[in-house]
């Protein structure tokens, strides 16, 4: 993992195998404290003491707690990014409308069913606003395009569309990590999003 200083505020980026490990330490740590105290117990004194570091070698690589959640968050987003791409590339679904509900599973896995800690994570990345959903989003705009031969879209996704779909796209998910145990079940959720998707463009 590398971490700019003028992207994500580290101080510097872990290049020694010893110096991944402890930034891996750190966000772990970081993982456990907000999965059992939430956003309010994230302290990077509370973050350092978890991680078995010194305060003064956690500052070296994250010079706040914000950093220290958007690191998560890129993590978390590499992840579903891989997910996404590996939804792209499954052979084995074999309609546009299923492909989609791939992808849109691929995408609300990290905002739904997954633990407190990488909610909160991700509703921290939401709030941020920024470009760190643009290559998920790409990618989906790419699965989409790439189905238009099949006959089933057959307007073209353009500059208007794919700023209303991001949009909608992003505020289901906000919801989804806002909402509680007051949402409706992940899987209908994300019934009704493959719908959107599908009406939006058919």
């Amino acid at each position: 993992m590398k971490i700019k200083e003028n992207q994500k505020g580290a101080v510097r980026a872990p290049r020694q195998e010893r110096s991944r490990q402890k930034v891996e330490l750190i966000l772990e740590a970081a993982v456990r404290i907000l999965e059992r105290r939430g956003m309010e117990g994230l302290t990077t004194n509370a973050v350092a003491a978890s991680a078995g570091v010194s305060i003064g070698t956690l500052y070296q690589y994250f010079p706040n707690k914000a950093a220290i959640l958007d690191a998560l968050a890129d993590r978390e987003v590499a992840g579903m990014s891989a997910r996404v791409v590996s939804a792209m590339r499954d052979e084995t679904i074999p309609s546009a409308r299923e492909r989609i509900a791939a992808v849109v599973g691929a995408v609300a896995a990290s905002y739904g069913g997954r633990t407190a800690a990488y909610r909160l994570t991700m509703a921290h990345s939401l709030s941020q606003g920024g470009n760190r959903m643009d290559g998920v989003l790409a990618a989906m705009r790419s699965v989409l395009g790439s189905e238009r031969p099949s006959g089933q879209f057959t307007s073209p996704l353009d500059a208007g569309d794919a700023f209303v779909l991001a949009h909608a796209v992003r505020g289901v998910l906000r919801a989804m990590t806002s909402e509680g145990e007051d949402s409706p079940p992940q899987e209908e959720i994300e019934r009704s999003l493959t719908r959107l998707v599908v009406r939006y463009l058919s």
